[in-house]
């Protein structure tokens, strides 16, 4: 048996994930094309925030995440030692210190018993994962890195669609992130990504790192990465995402890593 069966859930939405795919090819601006703006329009009010950014991978919205936050040389990031090497790499990739805290055996999730004894004076984002759908205390969670001054990242490659308190995964840190790897719960046909927030600095700064560190042609006042979402990638998202309540109520997920 398949864990996820990419094959049937293409053929159950084949009409409208064609139909949008050969948009793209009739009008191929397969680069930042029309269905980038409207996809992040609306996995933005999906998830309940105001902004969504478009990333070529899940890892490059883990990075530029960091990267918008100033994250660098000489700092501490806590992150979950029960993970995928993407949340512990794109520390390493911006030069800083993976600083690893110990799960909850119940949940799989960060143990926050733990973590403030791991915040140090060189500690600059806290980085947990919210694993198999389940998302930690996000309440408790916020209020510690509030006290210490420290921005939140959640990794919900594998939460995305999952609530809490009435939120949304992805929308109850500074920044949200998510994959969109095929096998992960909203996946595209491709590599994809997305990052989320409710602060304008940070979404237009994001915007600016995805694509080589500026917003005009020619002009690039940060240090930057090619890390655009594809049009077609798009295209998919946006012809599966009006069913993926039904998804995430029928358990069409069964999880994956990245």
């Amino acid at each position: 048996m398949e864990f996820i069966d990419l094959k049937q859930q293409y053929r159950r939405y084949q009409a409208a994930i064609d139909t949008r795919v050969h948009q793209v090819l009739e009008h191929a601006h397969f680069i930042m094309g029309p269905e980038i703006a409207e996809l992040e329009t609306a996995l933005a009010r999906y998830v309940g925030v105001k902004h969504a950014i478009t990333v070529a991978s899940g890892t490059d919205s883990l990075e530029i995440a960091l990267r918008a936050l100033g994250v660098g040389p000489g700092d501490e990031v806590l992150t979950v030692a029960f993970t995928w090497i993407s949340t512990a790499e794109v520390i390493g990739l911006v030069g800083a210190k993976p600083v690893f805290v110990d799960i909850e055996p119940a949940t799989f999730n960060l143990n926050l018993d733990l973590v403030e004894a791991a915040i140090t004076p060189r500690t600059k984002a806290l980085l947990p994962v919210s694993l198999f759908g389940q998302m930690p205390d996000y309440e408790r969670l916020n209020a510690i890195a509030a006290r210490h001054g420290l921005p939140v990242i959640e990794d919900g490659a594998q939460s995305f669609g999952a609530t809490q308190q009435g939120r949304r995964s992805c929308g109850v840190t500074l920044i949200g992130s998510t994959s969109f790897f095929p096998a992960k719960p909203l996946g595209c046909y491709g590599d994809g990504g997305a990052l989320f927030t409710n602060d304008d600095a940070l979404a237009e700064k994001m915007k600016a790192i995805r694509t080589h560190g500026g917003l005009k042609r020619h002009h690039h006042p940060l240090l930057g990465m090619n890390g655009r979402f594809d049009t077609i990638q798009a295209a998919v998202l946006l012809a599966k995402l009006p069913h993926f309540e039904w998804e995430c109520r029928n358990g069409a997920y069964r999880g994956a890593l990245y």
